[in-house]
């Protein structure tokens, strides 16, 4: 590990001399990702009605808030001040926008409660890029874990399938009935992992084996196919396309500008299509389904409500699913979503349009700008390639679905590179 606490580009073989130091970082590294990749309930039924699911939820937060205080102690012993470096500015203003939102929320206790989790799963993403001894360690680690996962997923499918393929009787999304979900709650929370399983498979075959990242590559990408998630299944190969065109362009304004157009194409086709004309004729005329399965409908809802309250929203993580939507806002189907399948709306939504800007550029602006500062040495440049998909993947895929701040590993692993791009491109002179 180098000084300033960013992932050594030794690769000698982690496990070339085990002590006891390496066995609790593998310990602790693989327990986090286990945790929060399968959680502490997995294959929960969705014959279930939410009222009931929700209480799975509070065991959850439990279990993170445990194992953020197991991480903390191990911080604690080693060398604290290694984390300075990720509090950066607009990390602070994030912080605090989102306290502002807490306090301006029509359900203080309910943001307040939520916030909270989502403050143990930065803090645990923070914590988490200090544990590797090295790239190779990481991948070593990373590996174990995603072949875990899919074995539970797939055992899932051809032992119960009852719980982990939608089924006709589910409480909710009847229709996704058929659709693969693995141990995760819904399918595309399943795709959204499948992509992270892909990314990290082509990272293991460059720093630990050919044959183990591509035999993870393969199991992630059939289970994907068999989501059927539209969204996941198109935005893999754009987000690798786009990876591998970013280090080709040497100006890092440029990069940034390029990844960040593909965002806003996507939302003025998708979003802007119920306001701009030309664009909406146009997909009726290209498109069999204009409506992108019934999104139109939820994104003109959520930006009729954003109008009333755009600068603080109505209180981080607390629009929909909740009574005030579901029973008081009775304008059409729409106000029964979970979200708003579109992150930037939902960010806007919960925490108003400053509060959006702001997680945009931490999450997304600032890592692109971090892997044109970081060093793209031999050692460290798949793991710069690692994180940099998985930043452009959450930009992407949040046109569609709900992934920045998103609770859960979704969020965590993009926590985790943005972390990661941030300590490998402070790390440039010590390297």
């Amino acid at each position: 590990m180098a000084q300033r606490g960013v992932i050594s580009t030794d690769l000698r073989p982690a496990g070339a001399a085990i002590s006891p130091d390496w066995l609790i970082r593998s310990l602790l590294l693989g327990a986090t990702f286990l945790l929060l990749w399968i959680s502490f309930l997995p294959f929960p039924d969705r014959s279930l009605p939410p009222e009931v699911a929700e209480q799975g939820s509070i065991v959850n937060q439990i279990g993170y808030s445990l194992l953020f205080v197991v991480l903390a102690a191990w911080c604690v012993v080693h060398e604290p001040s290694r984390l300075l470096p990720l509090v950066r500015p607009t990390l602070v203003a994030v912080l605090l926008w989102l306290a502002i939102s807490v306090a301006a929320s029509w359900d203080p206790s309910l943001s307040a409660r939520r916030l909270m989790f989502t403050l143990l799963t930065i803090g645990i993403a923070a914590i988490v890029v200090l544990l590797p001894k090295n790239v190779r360690h990481f991948g070593d680690v990373l590996a174990a874990v995603s072949l875990i996962v899919l074995a539970a997923c797939y055992i899932g499918i051809f032992v119960a399938p009852s719980l982990a393929i939608h089924q006709p009787t589910d409480f909710t999304d009847i229709e996704l009935a058929g659709d693969w979900r693995g141990i995760f709650g819904h399918k595309n929370e399943a795709s959204a992992a499948m992509v992270l399983f892909v990314f990290i498979g082509l990272f293991v075959a460059r720093v630990r084996s050919m044959a183990i990242g591509l035999f993870i590559v393969a199991l992630s990408f059939v289970f994907l196919v068999f989501t059927h998630s539209k969204t996941s299944i198109l935005m893999l190969p754009l987000t690798l396309a786009v990876a591998a065109l970013l280090p080709r362009i040497r100006r890092p304004f440029v990069g940034v500008a390029f990844a960040l157009s593909i965002a806003v194409g996507f939302n003025l086709f998708s979003v802007g299509s119920i306001y701009i004309e030309p664009i909406r004729n146009l997909l009726d005329a290209t498109m069999a389904d204009p409506s992108f399965t019934g999104r139109t409908d939820i994104w003109e809802f959520a930006i009729s409500r954003l109008a009333q309250h755009p600068f603080v929203g109505y209180g981080f993580a607390a629009f929909w699913n909740t009574p005030e939507v579901i029973y008081g806002m009775k304008e059409n189907w729409a106000n029964t979503a979970s979200h708003a399948h579109n992150g930037y709306l939902d960010l806007a939504i919960t925490i108003g349009i400053p509060g959006a800007i702001l997680v945009v550029v931490w999450l997304v602006v600032l890592p692109i700008l971090d892997f044109y500062r970081s060093p793209h040495e031999t050692a460290v440049a798949p793991l710069e390639t690692l994180f940099l998909r998985v930043c452009l993947f959450a930009a992407y895929a949040s046109c569609f679905e709900s992934r920045l701040l998103q609770e859960g590993t979704g969020g965590f692993f993009l926590f985790t590179a943005a972390f990661g791009l941030r300590l490998l491109s402070v790390s440039r002179a010590a390297i």
